[in-house]
């Protein structure tokens, strides 16, 4: 390393320039890099859907929702299977452990569904399985009107996705909320009654007749001309000519207009959605990976306002989501946090140095940086908030290598040297501590990139930017600086300055009493320490607080199951809710399900006619009457509950982790009697409960249906089967779509039904016999009776389940509401035979924190076998790592100080702040041993430590403080208290550290000669 050094100072133009092309290379890169709010993380989830059209829950579940899950049990590293059974639907979750391959599972399990197809019941579709769960909308933009009609906003909608689809980084453009029509056929089941045809005889006569089949070929002079025999509907009137029978009584045609209704209507029961309360269709579109976003949406954003001034202006066209515009707001905001940092850190730099030695030290920032840029697009690393806030995290670390060699290599200049020989000199001397300084920040971050699961690949970005940079630095250090300093350092005198640092001779004096009082001193330290441990328990837990996004959500959730007008009825009342409210700028609805997946951790609700979901933004600046989100969250919650009388509507924020109650009990197991006194119990502890909200079950009200009881002897005699009733009751009253027609250009789907509605009508269906030709009333041969019947059924791991969950308002405890539950569960109820898991802050913990302490013991591991190489000691490492606790005492102080939570990213700062906080310690001891083998005594040479080395360590904790404040100040509820964490770690352990290691140091080694 010595002879590159020395190469890099005597070619220290070639050293430049090399330098200034990195810079250049580096910002160039910054622009081409991909940015995005959030990293990429896979799904550790999928879900299967299957439809079961006409079928009860209860059938859903026994002939659809247990195979489904006895398929997916067979997958490796299954962590649970949740599955609910509705009518006509059902919907099963699969949850795979951490450490697993997810794409090889999910592989399978597509294999395995496409394999069951065959076991499923007649009737039943295909399962869908859908794995890419974290694919969220890149922009949603809503067209709307007051006076335009609906096929207008389709058309308009249409021209603009051809235009949108072409954009270079867009993947795909969907029309959402497309009412589309269908040609429906509704037989009058009477006059069906008096013809020897079934509605099953009408299905295969749609199917048969709307064929082409390619009639061959003849032969002539000039070769074979094909013959074809058009077979295909070509119009409406197609339709409803069909030939079906012959009259017995007359001889005449009978055609399928003489017995049905059939007309071109739009499909009922479709998901809506409205903009601001007026009829709306969405354009969502999606981004692909590793795409620059903020360039691709400044070519989307042209084409919607190029189309908003040439179109109609009835039109209205505007912005839901748009996720350049955030993902540029956020990327920015955090440059800025960047660029204010790298300020901070000159000035202070300047101040402590000088400015001709401040100006090179500060060229290790940008250099650094441009650097890491080109590494990170080398490596496939996107800019997004992780990423960045590893680049601010290193920010003020950049400089302290820099600000050790400068230091040295000034030593040796005033000392006498030449300016070549003392940054040749400088460097060298302080290569192997600076090394160990980089070696054990980066031993640190790395185990971070460690960590398991969810938590690991959400946070990799950061410690991975961190090593690359300081990498970098280190790299900068010790060949860019010296050449620098070589040209343009200058010899000065330091006495002058060191006579007049009062806060250097402080430390100076504080050291001397130390040191007479070593065990006093240890003792006050201990003492300070465990206090700081014992402060920790009064300190709240958040791991994960909401976004800092403007934008929330209602769900909505009507009473009346399978009548889409009056969840429509539902969601205006919560329109008028939010029309009140001068705070929210602006409101998009859906009627009968979701909206298009509008954030990476929200969750798609169930496509079904009772569901709604309003997104809506806030700008709480316009009335100042709320304090924050939280606050406005719970005023609205308050009051939708207060208006609301046929429904439900759950207010929700954007959230890091998944979406969800704050806090879930699954009751699961065969005995479901207890399972839902212990479920009853649990509700009403809930209610009880100070700081809970959004208490609920799905321990539904049973709903009435009718049950068909076959008379088997009687429909055997008939000769009528099970199948013929059950195909033509389907028919008849669900009704299905045996074909489509091509009618002017466009496809439409054949839909068919009868009119029978009441159950007279059902019981005076007359069903035919497949094996006599026969018809018969159904009343003849089955009893219609009424009966009750779950609506839906919920289970977990192959058993039936039942949920009952909350919200806990902000600034009461999850963990102490939890931790009530469990304890009430486990001391008064009898839960043998059942299987009872909670999910809520502790158990956030437990999945998000699990490797954390492995991690921190594998960095200080790490970080000792480092020292113990560089000092050939097993002791000096030991006395090293006392920063570490000492750190804590700083971060905790501050944290109780300020009343801030403790978040995900604060235990990811604590574990970082090992491999910083030893730096200076390093830098002590490694001047005290060169001190004394020159023959000064154990209490001089940790004087004199003190003395010499202040100033770079002073300054390298300074700079990296500094550096850290625009991020502390940003007001980001993931990242600030990271920050403020980090900072009080520092602060204290340097003050600590000038004294404590000194002390601890004469006690390990006293009797050294």
């Amino acid at each position: 390393m010595g002879k590159i050094i020395r190469y890099a100072i005597k070619e220290r133009k070639t050293t430049i320039l090399l330098a200034i092309i990195l810079i250049i290379y580096g910002l160039y890169n910054y622009y081409l890099l991909p940015k995005q709010e959030n990293p990429d993380t896979t799904s550790p989830a999928a879900v299967v859907t299957v439809t079961f059209p006409g079928a009860s829950a209860k059938e859903v579940e026994e002939q659809v929702t247990k195979l489904i899950e006895d398929e997916a049990m067979t997958l490796d590293g299954i962590d649970s299977i949740e599955s609910i059974s509705n009518n006509n639907v059902s919907i099963v979750i699969v949850k795979l452990t951490t450490g697993i391959d997810s794409s090889e599972q999910w592989d399978n399990l597509r294999e395995a569904m496409y394999g069951m197809e065959s076991k499923l019941p007649l009737g039943a579709d295909k399962p869908v399985v859908e794995t890419d769960l974290i694919d969220s909308a890149g922009f949603i933009i809503s067209l709307s009107s007051k006076e335009l009609a609906y096929d207008e906003l389709s058309s308009h909608g249409e021209d603009i996705r051809k235009e949108l689809i072409k954009v270079d980084g867009v993947k795909k453009v969907v029309i959402d909320g497309l009412k589309e029509k269908q040609v429906v056929i509704e037989v009058d089941y009477k006059a069906l009654n008096t013809y020897s045809l079934s509605i099953e005889d009408i299905y295969n006569l749609l199917v048969s007749q709307n064929l082409n089949i390619p009639s061959g070929y003849v032969e002539t002079d000039k070769g074979k001309i094909t013959v074809s025999t058009p077979g295909k509907y070509q119009s409406l009137k197609d339709i409803e000519d069909l030939i079906i029978t012959i009259s017995p009584e007359t001889g005449g045609i009978v055609r399928l207009k003489n017995i049905a209704e059939v007309d071109i209507v739009r499909k009922e029961n479709v998901r809506q959605y409205t903009h601001e309360g007026e009829e709306a269709v969405l354009l969502t579109g999606y981004f692909e990976e590793n795409k620059n976003i903020v360039n691709i949406g400044k070519d989307v954003k042209d084409i919607i306002n190029n189309y908003k001034d040439s179109s109609n202006e009835l039109l209205k066209i505007d912005e839901v989501l748009f996720q350049p515009e955030e993902v540029e707001k956020s990327v920015n905001n955090f440059i800025i946090n960047l660029l204010e940092g790298m300020l901070f850190v000159l000035l202070v730099v300047l101040i402590g140095v000088g400015i001709r030695n401040a100006l090179i030290v500060a060229t290790s920032i940008p250099l650094s940086i441009c650097i890491t840029f080109i590494v990170m697009k080398l490596l496939g690393i996107d800019i997004q908030q992780m990423s960045i806030s590893g680049l601010i995290v290193a920010l003020g670390i950049l400089v302290d290598n820099s600000i050790v060699i400068s230091d040295a290599i000034q030593v040796k200049l005033n000392e006498g040297n030449s300016k070549k020989e003392s940054a040749y000199l400088g460097a060298r001397e302080q290569l192997v501590p600076v090394l160990t300084s980089t070696l054990t920040t980066l031993a640190a971050f790395a185990a971070i990139t460690v960590l398991p699961g969810a938590a690991g690949e959400f946070v990799q970005s950061l410690p991975q930017v961190v090593f690359i940079s300081l990498t970098a630095s280190f790299i900068v250090a010790m060949l860019v600086t010296p050449a620098l300093a070589s040209l343009f350092f200058k010899e000065h005198s330091q006495d002058k300055k060191n006579r007049k640092n009062i806060i250097r001779k402080f430390f100076k004096g504080f050291l001397k009493v130390g040191l007479k009082h070593k065990i006093t001193t240890i003792a006050i330290s201990l003492g300070v320490l465990v206090l700081s441990i014992l402060a920790v328990f009064t300190l709240d837990i958040d791991l994960f607080p909401y976004a800092d996004k403007d934008i929330m959500y209602i769900n909505v959730k009507g009473e009346v199951k399978g009548d889409i007008s009056k969840t429509k009825e539902l969601v205006k009342e919560v329109e008028k809710v939010l029309e009140q409210e001068k705070d929210i700028t602006t409101y998009t609805s859906a009627i009968g399900g979701s909206m298009p997946k509008f954030y990476i951790t929200i969750n798609s609700l169930a496509s079904t006619e009772d569901i709604g979901q309003v997104l809506f933004r806030v700008n709480l600046k316009k009335t100042d009457t709320h304090k924050n989100l939280n606050d406005f969250s719970l005023y609205l919650q308050n009051k939708l509950n207060s208006v609301l009388q046929n429904g439900i509507a759950t207010v929700g924020r954007l959230e890091l982790t998944e979406s969800g109650p704050d806090f879930k009990v699954i009751i699961a197991g065969e005995d479901t009697e207890r399972m839902t006194s212990i479920a009853q119990e649990i509700e009403k502890e809930l209610l009880n409960k100070e700081g809970t909200v959004n208490v609920s079950t799905n321990m539904l009200s049973k709903e009435y249906e009718y049950k068909v009881d076959i008379d088997s002897n009687a429909a055997a005699s008939y000769g009528l089967t099970k199948y013929d009733i059950q195909k033509q009751l389907n028919l008849s009253l669900y009704g299905s779509i045996p074909t489509t027609a091509n009618l002017g250009n466009k496809n439409y789907q054949v839909y068919l039904k009868t009119n029978a509605k009441e159950i007279r009508d059902i019981n005076n269906l007359a069903i035919k016999s497949n094996i006599t030709g026969e018809k018969v009333l159904l009343k003849q041969v089955a009893n219609i009776q009424l009966q009750e019947n779950l609506p839906a059924i919920n289970r977990l791991d192959g058993e039936e389940a039942i949920i009952v969950q909350c919200d806990v308002i902000s600034g009461y405890s999850i963990v102490d509401i939890g931790n009530t539950v469990e304890s009430m569960v486990d001391n008064n109820m009898n839960t043998a035979g059942l299987n009872i898991k909670y999910y809520g802050q502790k158990q956030t913990m437990d999945t998000y924190l699990d490797g954390l302490d492995l991690a921190a013991i594998f960095s200080i591991a790490v970080i000792y076998i480092i020292l113990l190489l560089q000092f050939n000691s097993f002791k000096q490492p030991l006395v090293i790592l006392l920063t570490v606790p000492l750190s804590l005492i700083g971060s905790i102080l501050i944290l109780v100080l300020l009343d801030i939570k403790v978040t995900f990213t604060v235990l990811l700062g604590v574990i970082s702040l090992i491999g910083i906080v030893v730096n200076n310690a390093i830098l002590l001891i490694e001047y005290i041993n060169r001190a004394r083998d020159k023959g000064a005594s154990l209490i001089e040479a940790c004087i004199d430590s003190v003395d010499k080395r202040f100033r770079p360590i002073m300054l390298s904790t300074v700079t990296t403080v500094i550096g850290l404040v625009p991020l502390a100040l940003s007001g980001s509820s993931f990242f600030s208290p990271m920050a403020i964490a980090l900072m009080g770690g520092l602060m204290i352990s340097t003050i600590l550290t000038l004294v404590i290691i000194p002390v601890v140091y004469t006690l390990v080694e006293k009797t050294k000669k």
